[in-house]
């Protein structure tokens, strides 16, 4: 199966995605061309989920969005009149690696247990690769992060999403977050 419409912005985010989701996703470059996808390309006018960091980053076109919920790593967001929404991972002015790493420390792991690199700067190194969705660690990390109940939140907010696109009942979507 495949979800062009749900649109994660780097390796480990698509990688992670395409976990949850058991399918292929469609992986974009940054975060400026998840936003620069929804506003004036191909779903300008339809339903469509971008995943991107909340590092510092600040992207013009989310500014449209309104915020429906939030978690310790997690900003959920609505566009105000589009079936478009955008989830930020991360604690603010973060990347998905601070979300992983909580994560696999709220299932009581440690990052070396998936052969990974504990400190930051190294686990970015290995994660901003095209190899992730084909590197074993990386793999048994995203098995292993569905046992997160931050983890369980997203993976059911995204398949609520993918099921229902234009059909989204706002309020059901904020009690699953």
């Amino acid at each position: 199966m495949k979800y062009n419409e749900i649109m994660p912005e780097c390796f480990i985010d698509t990688t992670l995605v395409g976990s949850l989701l058991d399918a292929k996703v469609n992986h974009k470059h940054s975060c400026n061309e998840v936003a620069k996808a929804m506003e004036k390309g191909e779903y300008k006018d339809a339903f469509a989920v971008g995943i991107i960091d909340n590092d510092k980053r600040k992207i013009s076109y989310i500014e449209g969005f309104e915020e429906i919920g939030r978690t310790d790593n997690l900003t959920f967001l609505k566009h105000k009149n589009k079936h478009q929404y955008v989830i930020k991972v991360g604690k603010d002015r973060k990347a998905m690696e601070t979300f992983i790493k909580a994560n696999v420390k709220a299932i009581g792991m440690k990052m070396e247990d998936f052969d990974l690199p504990s400190d930051y700067a190294e686990l970015i190194e290995q994660t901003k690769s095209i190899t992730t969705q084909k590197d074993p660690r990386i793999l048994k990390l995203c098995k292993a992060l569905r046992q997160s109940p931050e983890v369980a939140k997203l993976q059911d907010v995204l398949s609520y999403l993918a099921a229902n696109k234009f059909d989204v009942d706002i309020e059901e979507l904020k009690k699953k977050i």
